[in-house]
């Protein structure tokens, strides 16, 4: 019985010594195959994972909006400026199927694994794999945003994001201008 209170002793001086680096280099010198077999595994799988896995890229741009340069009190602008409402607005209209089909049949994308797939199939495949996040400034405004997809190929998400891109920017241009010219023609 005696033994015991020893052992018990011993283990409560042990534990009140606190973190001894030349106890963990004893343990792991000890039981380096513990740590060794465990971290070799997960590299293994990891690095065959990479291999296994399809590989995937994004390419995204970050479009800057400028409001008009012209001070509000020398010219007033003839055309309302509601920033956010025209991005969403302009955001739902470059999903829309029409213009994604354009760009599908444009880049070929409705070929998957050597066969065609359905025009809607292509349209849902593409919507997922764009993200046009808004970015806003200190004071909660929207900006900018970005605009990303992400495709098997660098080159396809590139092309994709580019001609998304230009579709915005002439979507924009366009809107701005025929709300100026309705608000010309008004006045």
């Amino acid at each position: 019985a005696g033994g015991e209170i020893v052992m018990a002793e011993i283990y409560e001086q042990e534990k009140s010594k606190g973190f001894d680096l030349q106890r963990v280099r004893d343990l792991v010198q000890r039981r380096h195959m513990v740590f060794l077999v465990p971290l070799f595994a997960g590299w293994l799988l990891v690095w065959g994972l990479s291999f296994a896995l399809p590989k995937k890229y994004k390419s995204t741009t970050l479009l800057l909006v400028q409001e008009p340069t012209m001070p509000k009190n020398y010219v007033l602008p003839n055309i309302s400026d509601n920033l956010q409402d025209r991005l969403q607005s302009i955001t739902q209209q470059l999903e829309s199927r029409t213009r994604l089909l354009g760009i599908i049949r444009q880049l070929h994308l409705n070929q998957r694994d050597g066969r065609t797939i359905s025009p809607d199939s292509a349209v849902e495949t593409m919507r997922k794999e764009i993200d046009v996040e808004l970015v806003r400034d200190s004071s909660g405004l929207i900006n900018a945003f970005k605009v990303s997809y992400r495709a098997s190929s660098p080159q396809i998400a590139q092309q994709v994001v580019g001609e998304l891109t230009a579709n915005f920017i002439n979507e924009n241009l366009q809107s701005r201008q025929a709300e100026s010219q309705d608000a010309t023609k008004f006045l």
